[in-house]
């Protein structure tokens, strides 16, 4: 996976994968990197604007989790990351 770039604010859509560092998200340990399936909305939180959303863990090799799971992220510091075909 390589990343892209950062986000603009509210740039977030689904169908995108994206790289969330550790305190940029809510709620979890480690770097978030997630196939994002489900906007639920959008709105300022802590002086910046957050996203929340559902999606599909990647594992690092690429390999999507079997179960979604939420978040809470931070849009300015996501970065939509491309995966390689398998």
């Amino acid at each position: 996976m390589t990343g892209d770039g950062p986000r603009r604010e509210g740039a977030i859509v689904t169908g995108e994968v994206i790289r969330v560092p550790e305190d940029s998200y809510r709620f979890g340990t480690g770097i978030l990197t997630l196939y994002v399936t489900e906007i639920l909305s959008r709105g300022p939180f802590e002086g910046a604007e957050w996203v929340e959303l559902r999606g599909r863990e990647l594992t690092p090799d690429g390999t999507l989790r079997p179960r979604e799971r939420y978040a809470f992220v931070r849009v300015d510091r996501a970065t939509v990351v491309t995966v390689p075909a398998r």
